[in-house]
């Protein structure tokens, strides 16, 4: 077993961690090319459209890896008792809000809003580098260990900034009304704040990072330091990002 810490000590290394990560998020997410002409109107239509259909299917997966993770970690689960609340209202919200199944109604309401077919969600294969980012993910949950995965998950706070940062160009840029533009403004909520009774998701990974630190459960494999795996994920976003720049360069549209 990792060596257990205190509150004051776990609360300070997930605190730092996730400090890391906004500030990686930032040089490679936020000041990332394509976030710099989505903000200014100057990324083109084709390019925001080849985003958010591939964009769309990696949510679709990556809500299916979250949860399967309850059933992987349901030890944990069973001993913080407590955190089983929260982990299914997290779970419920992404599967069941607005209705079932879940976000994927809000992904196809701003799909629609870009000209994007349901089946082009539903059914086309994704760029390599957004597989690649679910293949990651997905390795992490099946091979590792707890503290791995939800170190990996340390971006979803950010992705709730990020959803504010593109729901506002979308708004301001490209003629999308608040409505069509749900999917963004419905993550920055769900990410980053309490609504009807549920915890933010990113307050909810630091509760969950924090007690296996303090549980002594933190252990990670060789080459799969905490660190490694929450800025190896926000690299991929970065990457996934450039992917839809280079992919509108060579002239392909999948």
């Amino acid at each position: 077993m990792a060596t257990a810490m205190g509150k004051g000590d776990s609360k300070k290394y997930v605190d730092e961690l996730y400090e890391k990560v906004a500030r990686r998020w930032q040089a490679r997410v936020s000041d990332s090319p394509f976030m710099q002409k989505l903000r200014s109107g100057a990324l083109s239509r084709e390019a925001l459209r080849l985003f958010f259909k591939n964009w769309g299917s990696f949510t679709i997966e990556i809500n299916t890896v979250e949860a399967a993770s309850y059933h992987k970690h349901i030890a944990f689960f069973r001993k913080h008792r407590d955190l089983m609340g929260p982990m299914a209202q997290k779970l419920a919200d992404e599967l069941i809000h607005p209705k079932p199944p879940g976000h994927v109604h809000v992904v196809v309401e701003t799909a629609r809003a870009l000209g994007i077919a349901e089946d082009e969600i539903f059914l086309s294969p994704m760029l390599a580098e957004f597989r690649a980012h679910i293949d990651f993910k997905r390795a992490i949950l099946w091979e590792g260990t707890v503290a791995e995965f939800y170190a990996a998950g340390a971006t979803e706070e950010q992705i709730g900034y990020w959803s504010a940062d593109f729901f506002k160009a979308l708004t301001t840029h490209y003629e999308l009304t608040r409505d069509q533009a749900v999917y963004f403004s419905t993550h920055e909520e769900a990410d980053l704040k309490e609504h009807e009774g549920v915890l933010g998701h990113g307050t909810f990974r630091r509760m969950v990072l924090q007690r296996l630190l303090e549980d002594g459960m933190a252990e990670t494999r060789p080459g799969y330091a905490m660190e490694y795996c929450a800025m190896t994920s926000v690299d991929l976003y970065g990457v996934i990002l450039q992917a839809v720049l280079n992919a509108v360069e060579r002239g392909e549209d999948r």
